[in-house]
């Protein structure tokens, strides 16, 4: 924690008033909008991204009001946490029905493998909303989202266990702790080396390089859609992958 953010805690701790908890919420905005940039295509509209930050800015003042700087935990982390929940849990309570969602996602996804092979090449928006009769809204949207819903389901795997742990530092030099860390460490590694090369490459760079699919798709010379429909794909067999070796 730098000292300007230290400051900020310390007089925030001290006089638990409107005007300091204020300045915090403001310094931690950025956090909110760059966990909705990578959560959401380039593409989406701005309502849709715009009705996710104010989503996640209740998430972030829920976490400013819960925030227990004696834990040890940086707060960037647990606001994450926070942040990622409300994103969520908006998505599932908006207009989309889980169970049709699924239904929507999956022929799109069938929808790309056929085109792929049928074209040997990557399949424009264009002939992906031709092909399954959805608006390019329709499309992007429904790979956001069900992106946004497999995202939650690897936090609890991984960033629960490891990247966001409740372990302080000082607790994780207790040897049976580093033990589970270690060995929590080498199946996550080895979930990854069990994913096709795009699959590894993606997940590296979208949570080690911290880059969003705008991003990715320049370096791997593919759509957003594609990262993003390769990205949930990766993340689904991952989580299982990992359920199983942990």
């Amino acid at each position: 924690m730098s000292l300007l953010e230290q400051d900020l805690w310390d007089k925030y701790e001290k006089l638990k008033d409107g005007s300091s908890k204020e300045d915090i919420i403001i310094k931690y905005m950025p956090l909110v909008k760059h966990i909705v940039k990578r959560i959401c295509l380039s593409e989406i509209s701005k309502e849709d991204v715009d009705d996710l930050i104010s989503q996640g800015m209740i998430g972030l003042i829920d976490a400013v009001n819960k925030y227990d700087i004696s834990k040890g935990v940086k707060f960037e982390t647990y606001a994450s946490i926070r942040i990622k929940g409300e994103i969520i849990d908006y998505l599932r309570k908006k207009d989309w029905i889980p169970r049709s969602l699924k239904k929507r996602y999956k022929s799109i996804e069938k929808t790309i493998e056929r085109l792929e092979q049928e074209y040997k090449r990557e399949p424009k928006i264009e002939e992906i909303m031709d092909a399954t009769k959805l608006s390019k809204n329709d499309v992007l949207k429904t790979l956001s989202y069900m992106n946004a819903g497999y995202i939650s389901s690897l936090d609890e795997v991984i960033e629960n266990n490891l990247k966001i742990s409740s372990i302080t530092e000082s607790e994780i030099t207790n040897p049976e702790n580093e033990v589970l860390m270690y060995d929590l460490k080498q199946n996550i590694a080895k979930a990854i080396d069990m994913l096709q090369e795009k699959e590894r490459l993606i997940i590296s760079l979208y949570y080690y390089e911290d880059l969003n699919y705008k991003e990715i798709s320049k370096i791997m010379g593919l759509t957003e859609s594609r990262i993003s429909q390769i990205h949930s794909k990766a993340i689904k067999k991952l989580k299982e992958k990992l359920n199983d070796l942990i």
